[in-house]
């Protein structure tokens, strides 16, 4: 592992971590060490590990806490690339971690990953400007639930309180997505499972999709230019 900006065994002036060619490395980035990275802008890249299983490990005892957390909010570059055993790429519960400044993600050749974002993380990408997905064998969803957990997501103004979530269409704004490139997936089938059926991409200059056959997810230009994407709602 290779941090660039530290100082003296420092953390203060981190700024990049690149993991490569790591063999034994299951989880780079475990609890307390991503705690400790929190206030800085950091981006991250990982390539090669042949047994890494899961990046950021978050654990209960944020999900827990009464302060209000905003773990992974100063990274702004996530590439992940050659991760045969990678299974998910945030481990635990997600509802305190925010990507309010991420940049760009960049996913190429996780053979074992089946989804990227749950719902709350996928609320929480305002200066998201390029996605890039490649040659992800056993990715099914860009969004989706954790087996077994629901996630509550909080109603917007106005919305029935006693309107079930399941049956309230949602939509997603990616505001500043600029890039969307989806190639060699040929397991995807939809953007998200069982939670939204309609995303918009104002800034949207250049979608890609290659080689996606099971891809359902339909795009469109709005009325006012914005790119937009519809799938398919499919209830849990």
């Amino acid at each position: 592992m290779a941090a660039h900006g530290q100082q003296n065994g420092s953390l203060q002036r981190l700024e990049s971590v690149l993991v490569d060619n790591c063999g034994d490395v299951r989880a780079p980035f475990p609890a307390k060490l991503l705690r400790a990275l929190n206030n800085l802008r950091l981006r991250v890249s990982i390539s090669t590990c042949k047994s890494l299983e899961e990046v950021f490990e978050l654990d209960e005892a944020d999900e827990g806490s009464s302060e209000e957390k905003e773990l992974l909010s100063s990274l702004t570059l996530l590439q992940l690339s050659g991760l045969p055993e990678l299974k998910c790429i945030w481990k635990g519960p997600t509802r305190h971690v925010s990507l309010q400044s991420l940049n760009i993600l960049s996913l190429d050749s996780l053979d074992k990953l089946p989804f990227i974002f749950t719902p709350s993380l996928a609320q929480s990408l305002p200066k998201l400007a390029g996605l890039y997905i490649n040659n992800c064998a056993e990715l099914q969803h860009i969004i989706r639930e954790e087996a077994g957990e629901r996630e509550i997501i909080p109603q917007s103004p106005g919305q029935d309180d006693q309107a079930s979530p399941i049956n309230v269409e949602k939509e997603i704004v990616l505001p500043n997505l600029k890039v969307l490139s989806l190639e060699q997936l040929s397991s995807i089938v939809c953007f998200s499972f069982g939670w939204c059926d309609y995303f918009l991409f104002p800034r949207l200059k250049k979608l890609k999709i290659h080689q996606c056959p099971k891809l359902t997810t339909k795009f469109a230009t709005t009325p006012d230019g914005s790119m937009s994407a519809q799938s398919e709602v499919l209830l849990i």
